[in-house]
């Protein structure tokens, strides 16, 4: 009878520890509270982030208690015979690489990221616009939409000012039905060679 009453008590035990694992492991993944934070959280980033693009800066990394958000630009090497003045209305005389990414730091990681380049002519149209989306969380699942697209006109040839649109699904390989959803959205300008962070967001 004493032997029978130390086996129910190391199943209890295992089975309550095993519960209690296994809630825990459920805390890591944010709750719709925690991603309705990180999104106002999001909000003050992108303001931020802006404001130094437009000083000047080429890269930027800011950071709250649950999000990070980070964009970096760089020029290209440009061809030494393309010259002002001297190339048709279609060539590339600038070119420039950039990345973006949004990763939250509450619970278990997800990082969506974007990158490509995009150049420009003389007349300060878009000439060509790649992007290339990465999407990292080990404890996920993950798919992605993207597209780039000109914003008043045709993205390589009349068009100054062109949209990156990338859309991240990350759905928990455990413990949660729901599914997590990030969006980047980037505008680069032709004349200006500048950019501008549209949009970061977490959905849930």
């Amino acid at each position: 009878m004493k032997k029978i009453g130390y086996i129910v008590a190391i199943v209890f035990t295992l089975f309550l520890g095993n519960s209690l694992n296994a809630s825990a492991e459920e805390s890591y993944f944010p709750d719709e509270a925690e991603i309705e934070a990180m999104n106002l959280e999001l909000k003050a980033l992108v303001e931020e982030a802006n404001k130094q693009l437009e000083n000047g800066a080429e890269k930027v990394e800011v950071t709250s208690g649950n999000v990070t958000l980070f964009f970096e630009a760089k020029e290209n090497r440009v061809s030494p015979f393309l010259k002002e003045g001297s190339v048709s209305a279609t060539s590339t005389v600038g070119s420039k690489s950039y990345q973006a990414y949004v990763a939250n730091t509450l619970g278990f990681n997800f990082r969506h990221a974007v990158s490509g380049t995009f150049s420009w002519n003389s007349s300060g149209q878009l000439t060509g616009l790649t992007a290339v989306p990465d999407l990292s969380g080990a404890a996920y699942s993950r798919t992605e939409t993207t597209t780039k697209s000109g914003v008043d006109g045709i993205l390589g040839r009349d068009a100054k000012i062109a949209e990156v649109y990338s859309r991240g699904t990350f759905t928990p390989l455990k413990w949660s039905p729901k599914s997590y959803y990030t969006t980047i959205i980037v505008n680069v300008y032709g004349p200006t060679q500048e950019y501008r962070i549209m949009e970061a967001k977490i959905d849930y």
